[in-house]
């Protein structure tokens, strides 16, 4: 454990301040900020919440709406399916008028036949400091865009697959979250995550293949395998957690409801296996 950035920080507080309590208390303060850098190999990542937060936001928020009008365009025509998935995302994120117009201008940009998709990766990349948490968040939203038209064309999937890589992930991966996705898309249009419990034998056998798609698990999982499986989502998904990686404030609603969603998957096979 790494105290010695808090030490020398209280130290020097207290000097600089000319014997002040107050001064030691900053100092320490400042000098956590260091541990916390070294702890992860890495100085700046101890300011990181303090002072990068806002341009990970910033490139969060570009990338997104770029990569969702590169991949509306990826088929040869942008359809109103995902336009319309464009404009729920930005309702589910409360933009204001001026900020649905800088969403649109990106979308707008990576329509663009000269758009560089691998330069805005690698900012991404770089500026986020290949954050995983925040990365996958981002990763499902532009699957969730792919498919909005009921389609997942190749061209489409050739960009998800690129853009998988670029940011350090693997195939395997991408098929994962796809079909993890694929469930909740599935499990929510079903009723799934607002409580709906009236289902037949065959729509409920459905809606249990989708409840363990939205875990990232599958039937044969023990008991203690599931709940692991359950809480690992609700981690990677809380919002909190995600906010204070870098995504945007305002995406905060859509990451409740996936939370939403994820509790009434496990609970909806809990249940099951009760019976």
């Amino acid at each position: 454990m790494n105290i010695l950035g808090r030490l020398a920080g209280a130290f020097f507080g207290y000097l600089i301040s000319g014997g002040s309590i107050l001064g030691a208390i900053v100092g320490y303060f400042f000098g956590s900020m260091f541990d916390r850098g070294l702890s992860q190999g890495d100085f700046v990542g101890g300011f990181h919440s303090q002072r990068g937060r806002q341009q990970i936001q910033q490139v969060f928020f570009k990338t997104i709406f770029s990569l969702l009008g590169h991949l509306a365009k990826a088929d040869g025509r942008v359809s109103e399916d995902e336009i319309q998935t464009t404009r729920s995302i930005m309702e589910q994120m409360r933009l204001n008028q001026s900020q649905k117009q800088q969403a649109m201008d990106f979308f707008a940009q990576g329509k663009a036949a000269d758009f560089n998709i691998d330069a805005l990766l690698d900012e991404y990349r770089q500026v986020s400091h290949k954050n995983r948490m925040l990365t996958q968040m981002l990763l499902e939203v532009l699957i969730l865009g792919a498919l909005s038209d009921g389609d997942l064309h190749k061209n489409e999937e050739a960009i998800l697959l690129h853009v998988f890589t670029r940011l350090g992930f693997s195939q395997n991966d991408y098929q994962r979250m796809l079909a993890m996705v694929q469930g909740q898309q599935h499990f929510h249009q079903g009723g799934g995550a607002s409580g709906q419990r009236f289902y037949t034998q065959e729509s409920r056998e459905d809606a249990l293949k989708e409840a363990y798609d939205v875990l990232d698990s599958n039937p044969a999982a023990s008991d203690r395998e599931l709940k692991k499986a359950y809480r690992r989502q609700m981690n990677q998904h809380h919002p909190d957690k995600l906010v204070s990686r870098g995504m945007p404030e305002e995406m905060v609603k859509m990451a409740n409801e996936k939370t939403q969603e994820i509790k009434a998957a496990y609970e909806l096979i809990v249940e099951e296996r009760k019976k």
